[in-house]
């Protein structure tokens, strides 16, 4: 959904319901909530070296964010587009790399 941006409208500005609802909430779910910001932290790949390296620059990207804002003005920040182009790079190279987030 990171990679997304008319799902991240509907979501975060029309949303009800169970559905990711907010900028913080996919960060939370992405970082905290699988466990990939605490195994990037660890010694050895989670994935390969390249894909490890991006997810660390999309980490420390999403930071930066100010999460304090309304909706609207987060969906238009430039750094979120940033961070939507990494996103689709990453999946692109997970998927190479053997996984795939439909299964």
């Amino acid at each position: 959904m990171l990679a997304d941006e008319r799902r991240q409208r509907e979501l975060w500005l029309e949303a009800s319901g169970p559905e990711v609802s907010s900028f913080s909430e996919i960060c939370e779910m992405l970082w905290s909530d699988s466990g990939l910001a605490d195994a990037l932290e660890k010694p050895g790949p989670v994935y390969t070296a390249e894909i490890d390296n991006r997810l660390r620059d999309l980490h420390n990207l999403l930071r930066r964010i100010d999460r304090s804002r309304a909706p609207e003005e987060i969906l238009k920040d430039p750094q979120l587009e940033r961070a939507r182009s990494m996103a689709q790079t990453l999946l692109q190279d997970l998927s190479r790399f053997g996984y795939d987030r439909d299964s």
